[in-house]
């Protein structure tokens, strides 16, 4: 289904955008796969009449707006975690891997968008931690929705994947972003 022509504006109180962390490691019974909730976004679509293939899509993320939700076990939530394990988690987010005070924001503007498969295949950078980067991920568009989720590498942006207990315990440097922005024209 095609999208509505229109400027869609979205934001955290319009949609979810989470981040999928996945522990590995030695120690990795110990820790936890997380879900995180990045509470302060805007999203900027634009659909032209012709479609949103002539469109655009912007993203913007406060890097200190992630916030943890739950533990995962199997890809199920649990509560797993106490409020000091969560306080940990988050400032060790901010202290010791996305260093929000010097890069307080992750940006991502489209250069192509095309149609594929009863979606769209967005091509665009993603500026993150510093560096920029061309990405690639699809999207679903229902007409009411769009869904998806981006897999990144963070590495890729000089990210240093979180790790403890002398790397025995760590992240995986593969993350995933998924989205679902219920769609409101203005």
């Amino acid at each position: 289904m095609s999208l509505k022509a229109g400027s869609y504006c979205l934001d955290t109180n319009s949609g979810n955008l989470y981040v999928y962390t996945f522990k590995e490691g030695l120690l990795s019974k110990l820790a936890h796969d997380l879900l995180i909730d990045i509470t302060d976004f805007k999203v900027n679509l634009e659909v032209p009449d012709a479609g949103l293939a002539s469109g655009s899509l912007e993203l913007e993320i406060q890097a200190n707006s992630l916030k943890v939700v739950c533990a995962l076990k199997d890809g199920e939530r649990t509560d797993a975690l106490k409020e000091k394990d969560i306080a940990d988690i988050e400032r060790d987010m901010g202290v010791k891997v996305l260093h929000p005070d010097k890069y307080p924001t992750a940006t991502f503007c489209s250069k192509t968008i095309q149609e594929k498969d009863g979606g769209y295949k967005i091509n665009g950078d993603l500026s993150l931690h510093g560096v920029t980067k061309s990405i690639d991920f699809d999207i679903d568009a229902n007409g009411e929705h769009i869904k998806g989720m981006i897999t990144l590498l963070q590495k890729d942006y000089g990210i240093k994947p979180f790790k403890a207990m002398m790397g025995t315990l760590k992240i995986k440097n593969e993350i995933n972003i998924d989205f679902d922005l219920p769609l409101n024209g203005t």
